[in-house]
């Protein structure tokens, strides 16, 4: 299955559950050292981890790190390196929790993959998977519990209630094990980009959470390349216009097929469509002062553009009611031509499309603006360690973590994304890992030893050549100017617990917008209403966190 953002992964799980767990938790953190505050406001600022890259095998394609793109493989290396020396473990039993996009996996004892991992690593598993529609209330039951594992991967759960002052309050501080030159006792993690660690942030200026490392992208348009090029697009095009736009997909859409498709996760897939009319990433900062997206003078003019599409019934008429995971089956099929979703939905889209060319869309102009393609935060997600482990023990989990962070071309990094060779993949004849039938239900989807800890993403996925020329050939493209969310990393107590019932509001509005059920001008009272009822203080928030983060 596709990865997704964090915030559409909210989407996905429920946000009004998000508040159900607030008094609870704002009772139970209230007694930590900090005074149960996650702010960096008036904390000693702990340095960030120095960032030592690793050097892997030579790509085909080379990427550049100073913009985002990145180091593309058409073949698998042919030789391997260790990534690691020795058995991180010490024998013990680690719990641990994550999200899970796959099915529920097979027992340990009757799975070969896990057994594999556990070898490598040294330690026995009980991994605990949470499908994401349950993520929510069962991470709510744990936050307010006494039970809490080991390890826990905050996959996807931006908007947790009281999330930081959960994690100050029962996880170990990692700054004398990470931060600063500490952190080479552990080089994969060194091999971590900086903008991953500030995306994460501090926790009252500690560092607690290691993030997973995603691409520079966020979100793509992704299109049925096939079908667009025959209406005349082309990848790299530089004045590819709203109305060109708006022609392909009013060509694509006859039948039972449609141009352009959405889900109820994101709707109308109006996070491409604000990149393409040049609303800013999320938050801006200027002059002191953080603004919202939705306060962007171009919204409006996205919103009576996705209406038009609706009116023309160029949109899949199901847009207001499919999940994302049913969408992106729907793009598979052909029955929808493009769809916005996350850019790392790319290691899936390439592997399950095989009777098209799947790639993004280089975004369209309206006139007379300019783009703004949206960087992300830098990671999906992050890992916390227990505080109630001793020393020795948060150093044997880092080593673990470490151990699968083991970039591409190693044998770790083989083992947790393709399990054991003749057992969970064979080589083809171009000596790309391929999944045999066990492969295909034991492996990394289903157990996701990745949403733990992983490697910084390169661009391969194997048998997908033309897929990822397409995706490095884009990269080149939008990546240089992306505009970047100005509260990344920053504390918001507020955010913690208002923005999934902002943004539930604010998407009602959009798709009564774009539905015609309100008129286009209800538009501004719907963005007052957001700063009103939290956004304002969300941005007053951030301002003071930026300032105290920028005056050390």
């Amino acid at each position: 299955m596709p990865e997704i953002s964090r915030r559409t992964l909210l989407r996905s799980i429920g946000v009004a559950s998000a508040a159900v767990a607030a008094p609870t938790l704002l009772t139970s953190c209230s007694t930590s050292g900090s005074g149960g505050s996650a702010s960096n406001r008036g904390a000693d600022l702990a340095p960030w981890p120095t960032y030592i890259p690793k050097t892997g095998p030579a790509p085909d394609l080379k990427g550049d790190p100073k913009t985002g793109v990145q180091d593309a493989y058409l073949t698998y290396p042919d030789k391997l390196t260790k990534g690691t020396s020795g058995v991180p473990g010490d024998g013990s039993t680690l719990k641990v929790m994550t999200v899970t996009f796959g099915v529920t996996p097979k027992p340990e004892a009757q799975n070969k993959y896990w057994q594999a991992m556990e070898k490598a690593l040294g330690v026995k598993i009980d991994f605990t998977t949470v499908p994401a529609a349950d993520f929510q209330s069962k991470l709510a039951t744990v936050m307010a519990g006494n039970d809490l594992p080991d390890v826990l991967n905050l996959a996807g759960s931006a908007n947790i209630a009281r999330e930081g002052e959960f994690i100050v309050k029962t996880m170990a501080n990692l700054s004398d094990f990470l931060s600063g030159d500490a952190i080479k006792d552990y080089p994969n993690l060194a091999n971590i980009p900086t903008e991953s660690w500030k995306g994460v942030g501090r926790f009252h200026g500690g560092i607690y959470g290691i993030p997973i490392h995603r691409p520079r992208p966020v979100t793509a348009l992704w299109i049925n390349g096939t079908s667009f090029e025959k209406q005349g697009y082309r990848l790299g095009d530089s004045d590819y216009s709203r109305d060109d736009f708006t022609e392909i997909v009013s060509s694509l859409t006859r039948g039972k097929r449609y141009g352009t498709g959405a889900s109820k996760d994101n709707p109308f897939g109006w996070w491409a469509h604000a990149q393409a009319h040049g609303v800013p990433n999320t938050w801006s900062h200027s002059n002191g002062k953080f603004t919202s997206y939705f306060e962007s003078d171009r919204f409006e003019e996205m919103l009576s553009y996705l209406n038009s599409l609706w009116k023309k019934k160029l949109y899949f008429p199901e847009s207001t009611s499919i999940s994302g995971v049913d969408l992106t089956t729907r793009f598979y099929n052909g029955t929808v031509q493009s769809y916005m979703g996350g850019f790392s939905a790319y290691l899936t889209t390439l592997k399950m499309v095989h009777g098209f060319d799947a790639m993004p869309m280089t975004p369209y102009a309206p006139k007379g603006i300019t783009p703004a393609n949206w960087a992300s935060k830098g990671y999906f997600g992050y890992t916390v360690i227990n505080k109630k482990m001793s020393t020795s023990k948060i150093k044997m989990v880092l080593r673990v973590l470490d151990h699968l962070a083991s970039p591409f071309g190693t044998e770790e990094y083989q083992r947790m994304h393709y399990g054991v060779e003749g057992v969970h993949f064979t080589y083809n004849k171009d000596g790309d890992p391929m999944p045999t039938k066990l492969g295909g239900t034991e492996n990394i989807t289903n157990l996701p030893f990745y949403y733990l800890c992983d490697a910084p993403q390169v661009l391969y996925v194997p048998g997908a050549q033309s897929g990822i020329r397409s995706l490095h050939a884009w990269e080149k493209q939008v990546c240089p100017g992306m505009v970047n969310d100005a509260s990344a990393g920053l504390r918001s107590a507020t955010y913690s617990t208002r923005w999934a019932t902002l943004a539930r509001g604010i998407d009602d509005s959009i798709t009564a917008i774009v539905t015609g059920r309100q008129p286009l001008s209800s538009w501004g009272a719907a963005a007052k209403k957001f700063k009103s009822g939290g956004g304002g203080k969300i941005a007053e928030e951030y301002a003071e966190e930026y300032a105290a983060n920028s005056a050390k």
